[in-house]
């Protein structure tokens, strides 16, 4: 019975650990980029890590391309946010401001000290931030940037063909469409550079490396998303047990999922190295997911606005175009058909189907990924 859905059984520790001595570890994207974006406290100890583990360190050829191109977004932003939060509170305290100096006489609020208080508060502010920004670690971030280039040089999978890709692309709308993971809840990204099947790649590639080196793999992601996951009542138990399963078929090897914490727990243990930084480093991550979280929510209560003014738009005019092409009754005659109704019908079957991409939008922001 086990050996049949052995993807179905949770890992013991001494199976764990038996990984752990002999697995490829492959972190993502954005596990990479963690070494550029948190403060020295996080960013050394796992460089440090990185190192420790080099000989067994490896990426597809698309987790660094996915690096790349996020690399500088990563690094920008941390810059350009000294700038931003400035403008943001100046602009929110400046609105306080102006409100106080509306009120005039007031019966209990004495409006010029508060102004006064506002307008030491805004200037303190401002002068932190631009200290914060005098301090900001340039070349320390250059310098991780380098010793994570160092680490991978040589450990850095092939870029695929297009005519590989064109054969994925094929597959990959076959996986999605059953929810064959990984990958499907991507399905609604852009097709453009086959970034929906970024996910499929990487685990394309995993399995021919792990079949190559006749190695487990140990798979380090931010990604929370049940296409990875085997999630149970909220918690996730490990890999799902399809992708275990496929991975075993393929390769005879053995697949194992981390999310960077838990990674880094079990790190410190076999690794001391480490362990004396977990707590900071866990906190670090802690405050990025609670940031990147506000962020989702905010884009997208935004875009849920910007789709529903949309469609509110597309069915006033599809109503519209409904009266012209039906005609219209005048003094009691018959109705008259639009003369131009066949661009009038294209723009009818337009509508129809921005309709309704509009609101399987709409439907998908509704429900935040795990």
């Amino acid at each position: 019975m086990r050996e049949r859905f052995f993807g179905w059984y949770r890992r013991t520790p001494e199976e764990l650990s038996t990984i752990w001595d002999a697995a490829l570890f492959v972190p993502d994207a954005n596990i990479l980029l963690h070494c550029l974006r948190h403060p020295e406290n996080v960013r050394e100890p796992l460089l440090s890590l990185f190192e420790v583990l080099r000989d067994s360190l490896w990426i597809p050829y698309q987790v660094g391309l996915e690096f790349h191109r996020n690399r500088l977004d990563v690094e920008f932003g941390s810059l350009d946010a000294y700038d931003r939060i400035v403008k943001d509170c100046t602009a929110l305290f400046g609105q306080a401001r102006d409100r106080l100096l509306q009120l005039g006489a007031h019966p209990v609020i004495n409006v010029d000290r508060e102004v006064d208080v506002l307008d030491g508060f805004i200037t303190e502010f401002e002068d932190r931030l631009r200290t914060y920004e005098g301090n900001h670690p340039t070349q320390a971030i250059s310098e991780a940037l380098d010793r994570l280039t160092d680490l991978l040089n040589g450990h850095v999978g092939e870029k695929w063909s297009s005519d590989k890709l064109k054969y994925l692309k094929k597959e990959g709308e076959e996986r999605y469409n059953n929810k064959i993971p990984p990958g499907y809840r991507d399905s609604n990204k852009g097709d453009e550079q086959y970034g929906k099947y970024g996910d499929l790649i990487i685990w394309k590639d995993m399995i021919a490396k792990a079949k190559e080196e006749a190695r487990p793999v140990i798979f380090i992601s931010d990604d929370a998303k049940e296409d990875w996951w085997w999630i149970h009542r909220g918690k996730k138990l490990g890999p799902r047990p399809e992708l275990i399963q496929e991975f075993k078929e393929c390769t005879d090897q053995t697949f194992h999922i981390y999310q960077l914490p838990q990674f880094l727990r079990i790190a410190a243990k076999r690794y001391p190295e480490i362990k004396n930084n977990i707590t900071d480093i866990e906190k670090s991550l802690l405050e990025d997911e609670q940031a990147k979280r506000h962020f989702d929510r905010f884009y997208r209560e935004r875009k849920r606005g910007e789709f529903a003014n949309r469609i509110i738009q597309l069915e006033k005019e599809r109503e519209k175009i409904i009266v012209m092409l039906s005609g219209t009754l005048e003094s009691g005659s018959l109705p008259q058909p639009h003369a131009a109704s066949p661009a009038l019908k294209a723009r009818l079957a337009q509508i129809h189907w921005e309709l309704q991409d509009m609101n399987n939008a709409l439907s998908f922001l509704s429900f935040p990924d795990t």
